[in-house]
């Protein structure tokens, strides 16, 4: 963890800004944001990926069907996939504010 907190952190805050990860921080799935903000926000980036992965699909297969069925399989992988990294990021603590800015 010091390796972490050692890193440059880019923003008008410094190293002891940095809150210190306290016990229930440190599993998988606790963390600063609730799990309901971590899956709203997977569901809609993967929406904006699947419209993006449709359109480039339709263009290289030049078939409705085809590029259709490739963007619903990667919805549920990637949504999934998003959703768990997520999870990381919200119990790692470099670049988290000790105070809100004003």
């Amino acid at each position: 963890m010091r390796f972490l907190l050692s890193l440059y952190a880019p923003g008008p805050y410094n190293r002891n800004d940095i809150e210190p990860v306290t016990e229930p921080q440190m599993s998988l799935f606790r963390g600063r944001e609730g799990h309901g903000r971590s899956f709203a926000k997977a569901v809609s980036w993967r929406t904006v990926g699947t419209i993006d992965t449709f359109i480039i699909s339709f263009f290289v297969t030049g078939k409705v069907s085809l590029a259709g069925a490739i963007a619903v399989v990667e919805v549920a992988t990637k949504i999934t996939i998003y959703y768990l990294h997520e999870r990381v990021w919200a119990v790692i603590p470099w670049g988290h504010r000790s105070q809100p800015l004003n």
